[in-house]
């Protein structure tokens, strides 16, 4: 993005206001162009920005108010029982000051214990925020620019990208989306704007407060060393994707909004990257960029973020190195099944270049489960490239998730990716290599699965005598059986066990 010419001289421009007062004529036109600027961009932004109250009191249980703990994320709205009135004096009846009145968020008297910042997402009532803003809440408010507000539930929330998508239980008319930018046209020395319920300023009107700063440098990661043994522990701020600004890091701003100077949201505002030590006026961002994009679609569907996993083992890697050369090809993996060989050196992953370990995880995952990725590599000591196509697994992800759109469980089964059982161990079923079919994730308790003693982690192979590999080819396999279906399940002796599963008669028995 070209920046105008006035942003250039700005600082410049205002160290000629104080010290040189024989020019003053110029100098306050360009200050203010840039003053207009910021206005402009944060009048545009305003009203998408929203201020996040959480509550995290055990006080609301004892009201009867406490989050359905069967559902996740299914919060609810919170009513103020009222006091009963108190007789005084001649029959006169006074009404008591509510003991529990700092519980009900929706009132502008109400502080919180705990706040945050969001943006709208969709104009139905769904707003973004981060996983950590959100996570362990009892109750969840959201307001608006004018004070229009809602209870809300955690739609969706996937803590490997710390995202976390609220559904207003009752939004306001009216919700403003904000147009998107492109993070990837970001420069270093470029201005930004911040949006954001700093220091919870909006908690009382729900105005965001607004500043800006410079864009200092891009691809910061968390830290710098990562133990492969804990990569299913860690979030994206690990991997290099982190938008760094010359801006204060307060109390709120996660969840906030970083805008370009025409409007544009480019990232979502955190302070859960800050390490410690570190400069306490640098801000973070995480870009909007298209493996974002990607994480936040599914997370407006109420759905969880399957993540890609190709199934290879990597050598050490050696700074100046090009790609990512690897050592070891599981058994059955997506990898082995594409073609890729002990010793080939990854060097893009769906034309993103892969220059290091910590690339290869993030395009892997980004590119999602059940994609086709585009693997560029090198074979043997030539310079020859080759594109393989590569059908991903599911990374076995063991931070939080919440999805509020599960898949249906078809006879009391909910499936997933088979290559989760290679990666965590349910029980004791878990395989060393990728076994083909697909694993339960889930039995219903009661149902036609649970009596039939199918226990999560087994891998079903076939239904109907039908090969299913994936969880929606096991879905379409069973809805198609009606009341009754044959399951083939692979024992870790390489035998099978062949079960028939039945519905029972009667209203709401269909599978």
């Amino acid at each position: 993005m070209a920046l105008p010419r006035y942003l250039s001289t700005v600082i410049i421009s205002l160290g000629w206001i104080v010290g040189n007062q024989e020019v003053y004529s110029q100098p306050p036109a360009v200050v203010k162009q840039f003053e207009d600027a910021v206005k402009a961009a944060a009048a545009k932004a305003e009203h998408a920005i929203a201020s996040i109250q959480v509550s995290r009191s055990p006080k609301y249980k004892e009201l009867g108010a406490a989050p359905e703990t069967d559902l996740p994320g299914k919060l609810g709205n919170f009513f103020l029982p009222s006091e009963p009135q108190r007789r005084r004096g001649f029959g006169f009846r006074q009404q008591q000051p509510n003991p529990n009145a700092w519980l009900d968020l929706s009132s502008p008297e109400s502080v919180p214990d705990s706040f945050g910042s969001g943006v709208v997402v969709d104009s139905s009532g769904l707003v973004l925020t981060l996983a950590h803003v959100v996570k362990d809440a009892v109750k969840i408010y959201v307001r608006f620019s004018g004070g229009a507000g809602s209870y809300a539930d955690i739609h969706a929330l996937d803590g490997r990208s710390d995202l976390a998508v609220l559904r207003l239980l009752n939004p306001p008319e009216g919700l403003a989306v904000l147009p998107m930018g492109d993070p990837s046209t970001l420069a270093k020395g470029q201005f930004a704007i911040l949006m954001s319920n700093s220091f919870a300023s909006g908690f009382r009107d729900g105005s965001p407060a607004v500043s800006w700063g410079m864009v200092s440098n891009l691809r910061r990661k968390l830290t710098s060393t990562v133990r492969e043994a804990e990569r299913n522990q860690l979030s994206l701020y690990h991997y290099g994707t982190l938008i760094q600004a010359d801006a204060a890091v307060k109390p709120g701003i996660s969840g906030g909004a970083l805008l370009d100077f025409e409007g544009r949201w480019v990232g979502i505002l955190t302070t859960h990257a800050a390490w410690t030590g570190a400069d306490s006026s640098q801000a973070f961002a995480i870009p909007l960029d298209r493996m974002h994009r990607g994480i936040l679609e599914k997370l407006k569907g109420g759905e969880e973020v399957d993540y890609g996993f190709l199934g290879v083992q990597i050598q050490p890697h050696f700074p100046g190195a090009t790609g990512v050369q690897i050592s070891n090809v599981t058994a059955g993996s997506p990898a082995q099944r594409a073609g890729i060989t002990r010793g080939d050196t990854i060097t893009g992953i769906n034309g993103e270049p892969i220059r290091h370990p910590d690339d290869l995880f993030l395009h892997v995952g980004g590119a999602l489960a059940g994609s086709n990725a585009k693997v560029e590599i090198v074979r043997g000591f030539g310079d020859a490239r080759q594109v393989l196509q590569v059908k991903l697994a599911k990374f076995a992800n063991a931070n939080q998730v919440i999805a509020s759109k599960q898949p249906p469980a078809l006879f009391g089964i909910r499936a997933d990716y088979s290559s989760i059982i290679s990666q965590v161990a349910f029980g004791q079923d878990r395989f060393n290599y990728f076994p083909e079919g697909v694993a339960v994730r889930e039995v219903v308790p009661g149902s036609p699965a649970d009596k039939g003693k199918i226990q999560q982690g087994n891998l079903i192979t076939r239904v109907n005598d039908q090969p299913v590999t994936t969880p929606q080819e096991y879905l379409n396999a069973v809805a198609k059986s009606g009341k009754q279906v044959k399951i083939t399940i692979h024992l870790h002796n390489g035998g099978e066990d062949i079960l028939h599963l039945e519905m029972p008669a009667g209203p709401g028995s269909n599978p």
